[in-house]
């Protein structure tokens, strides 16, 4: 299931230039890494499926103008399947700085740019679709499901805070019960064990309820 979503997310078309900008520095930044060749910093990312490949070297191209290769890395050992790496080694350190993995001063930086953190809802979409296609997971649905994205950062998980609406505060125990109370057919107890009743009307003494 999880090449499946994957395949799915990497044919997604996006149009708004922030998004794509914020899917990749996701990428980037958990598919990739700096490497240090000959004094030049080279920008890579390793990613699962050919498709996410692709759309990465698309998007550095159209938003940023860099070239970059595609090297295939052929299953084996504990690779289960082939790997592709997306590379760019002119003007890496550019690249770096314009996707937020260095600073203006060439200082590694932790976490998502802050463009993307700050961004919209669209922007944090972007971002965690970006960190899906890098080493995201899905296991197939039942009692032990689960979707699992990179959270290594406080960038990431504060990203997080614009994505859907916020939920509301549960009601009282004693709404839920009763509403629970409801829906039974018998109308004997909830699953809870216990029934809301109305509570019981005071009288005064020696008044009477007319």
């Amino acid at each position: 299931m999880t090449a499946a979503v994957k395949d799915e997310l990497s044919r997604l078309t996006v149009t708004k230039s922030c998004c794509r900008k914020a899917e990749t520095a996701a990428l980037l930044r958990f598919a990739g890494g700096l490497h240090l060749v000959g004094g030049h910093v080279v920008v890579e990312a390793e990613l699962d499926t050919g498709s996410s490949a692709r759309r990465l070297r698309k998007d550095i191209a159209e938003l940023y103008g860099h070239s970059s290769d595609i090297a295939v890395v052929a299953a084996g050992g504990l690779r289960k399947g082939s790997r592709y790496v997306v590379r760019v080694a002119k003007d890496g350190d550019v690249l770096a700085k314009q996707t937020g993995l260095l600073d203006g001063h060439g200082r590694p930086i932790r976490g998502l740019p802050p463009q993307v953190v700050s961004g919209g809802v669209c922007d944090a979409e972007a971002a965690w679709r970006g960190a899906f296609l890098a080493h995201g997971s899905l296991t197939e649905p039942g009692r032990s499901s689960a979707l699992a994205a990179p959270q290594s950062t406080v960038a990431a998980i504060a990203s997080a805070r614009f994505n859907g609406p916020r939920r509301r505060r549960p009601p009282c125990r004693a709404w839920a019960s009763k509403t629970r109370s409801r829906r039974s057919s018998t109308g004997r107890a909830s699953r809870t064990g216990r029934t809301c009743r109305s509570p019981p009307s005071y009288t005064p003494a020696g008044r009477s309820c007319g």
